[in-house]
């Protein structure tokens, strides 16, 4: 097997650069890069490097996520093209929906309660 072309992308399952995805959000919320150096216990070329990479490690993602209370993987995992939701989303999807039931009930009720005060 050619090992210079394992790595190698097809464009259909190409991903998000990750350091583009930085950027934008530094650049949008004004974050100092020097605070944000100290924070990771990196230099700010450093932080200026994660910039110009496609592909960052996860830890690099999940320190930055946790320094800017952003969930940068979070971002990541919204342009992967499969659909799935969180245990979260499930759970407010399912408080919705009891929710929806116990309001379709009380309109019920107050309309019994219209008819019986019209009469």
């Amino acid at each position: 097997m050619d090992t210079r072309k394992k790595n190698k992308l097809v464009a259909t399952n190409a991903y998000p650069h990750n350091g583009e995805l930085l950027k934008a959000y530094f650049t949008e919320h004004n974050v100092n890069r020097a605070e944000l150096a100290r924070q990771l216990g990196v230099s700010p070329s450093t932080v200026m490097r994660y910039f110009d990479s496609q592909s960052l490690q996860l830890g690099i993602l999940w320190k930055t996520s946790q320094a800017l209370k952003h969930n940068f993987v979070s971002e990541l995992g919204e342009k992967l093209d499969v659909n799935y939701s969180t245990s979260r989303e499930i759970e407010l999807e399912n408080e919705l929906s009891d929710l929806k039931s116990k309001f379709e009930k009380m309109e019920i009720e107050l309309a019994v309660y219209k008819n019986i005060v019209g009469k």
